[in-house]
């Protein structure tokens, strides 16, 4: 190959790559600029996503399976809110008060003395199916949960189902419930209650 076949080839791999990084042959480094914040939002959307996951498949269950209110209610907003069907939870401190009260067992199902708080108790609770819409610092999601319990005797199952009907803010750069609304078909309250459209962002 002689030079001038060289330098072609290589004036054309040059070109090759500056389009695909954004760049026109005619306009520069300003052409690149629409290129570059598409990929900036597309990124900052992929992180968003995998914070909101971890605040909902991880955090949040972690917390609860391990009875760490605190830690529970720091996963909402200061004004967060939690429903449980007519019931309406607001404010942190109101959250962890509320989660650190003595519940009783479902009906038919004697649980096991919880063990001291920190541990993994008799209890996992699990989160699919999630349904995420991304707007800017706010976000709305639905996702399926499940409680997976360990009985007296080492027989695993299923004590509860439902859905999450979520709304999130991003406060300081952490993704946190604005409101979540837990819907149990176990509750007569919530019974039955389907998955609604996605509320719009607030």
């Amino acid at each position: 190959m002689d030079t001038r076949a060289i330098c072609a080839w290589t004036t054309t791999r040059a070109l090759a790559g500056l389009l695909a990084l954004g760049f026109s042959v005619g306009g520069g480094a300003a052409q690149a600029a629409p290129a570059t914040a598409s990929l900036e939002a597309r990124l900052q959307a992929v992180e968003d996503r995998q914070a909101i996951e971890q605040l909902m498949m991880g955090d949040y269950c972690i917390a609860l399976d391990r009875r760490m209110w605190k830690d529970y209610a720091a996963t909402f907003t200061e004004d967060g809110e939690l429903v449980q069907g007519r019931s309406v939870t607001k404010g942190r401190k109101a959250i962890e008060e509320l989660m650190s009260q003595p519940r009783a067992a479902a009906p038919g199902a004697p649980a096991p003395p919880a063990p001291p708080a920190g541990e993994f108790g008799a209890t996992k609770h699990v989160v699919t199916n999630l349904d995420l819409k991304l707007n800017g610092d706010t976000a709305t999601a639905t996702a399926y949960w499940q409680t997976i319990a360990i009985r007296p005797g080492g027989a695993t199952v299923i004590a509860g189902v439902g859905h999450y009907i979520d709304q999130l803010r991003k406060v300081h750069g952490k993704w946190l419930f604005a409101r979540r609304e837990i819907v149990n078909p176990l509750r007569p309250d919530t019974a039955g209650a389907p998955p609604p459209s996605l509320p719009a962002p607030r």
